[in-house]
């Protein structure tokens, strides 16, 4: 059995440090994929954790954290659910198992954009590489190692209305 004593000062020290380095502070409704053990509701209210591992969620039920147990790949939850989709390290082996990594990380991040209302946010050296960048028009702030995406602006349809609808761009009928 996993312990769980130390979840909360080890979340705190983490999350706080990553989101200080991102210049970005979360308030509302967050959704916390792949988020292991130390999902941000050890530090923030109205957090729900989404992960893979049935002692992982036990974990977070414990520190009554509501939780969902599911696979990456697998975010069926109502659009505009959550004002952050959040996902810290998250693994890439899901993504390995499924075919090409790169589609399936592109999918991975729709579903993120449908979900969310304002942000998307992602902490993954390995994924920076892989991130779509027909979305590149919807990052708000990236670095080395992260990425946030305004959820915000995001129109699910083909690349093109996605583009122009970014840069404000009419998009005349061709019927």
């Amino acid at each position: 059995m996993m312990d769980c004593s130390d979840c909360k000062w080890e979340a705190e020290l983490r999350f706080r440090n990553y989101l200080e380095q991102m210049g970005i502070d979360l308030d509302g409704r967050i959704l916390d994929v792949a988020c292991g053990p130390f999902s941000l509701g050890c530090i923030y209210d109205n957090v729900h954790g989404h992960d893979n591992s049935p002692k992982i969620i036990r974990c977070l039920k414990e520190m009554g954290i509501p939780a969902c147990l599911a696979d990456i790949s697998q975010l069926d939850y109502p659009p505009k659910s959550f004002d952050y989709v959040v996902t810290f390290n998250p693994p890439l082996r899901p993504f390995r198992q499924r075919g090409n990594a790169r589609s399936g990380v592109k999918r991975f991040l729709e579903d993120m954009l449908r979900i969310a209302q304002e942000r998307v946010i992602i902490r993954s050296s390995p994924i920076m590489s892989l991130l779509p960048v027909e979305y590149d028009s919807l990052i708000d702030r990236r670095g080395e190692n992260y990425a946030i995406y305004r959820a915000d602006r995001y129109r699910p349809g083909s690349e093109t209305d996605l583009q122009c609808e970014a840069h404000s761009i009419p998009i005349q009928s061709t019927s």
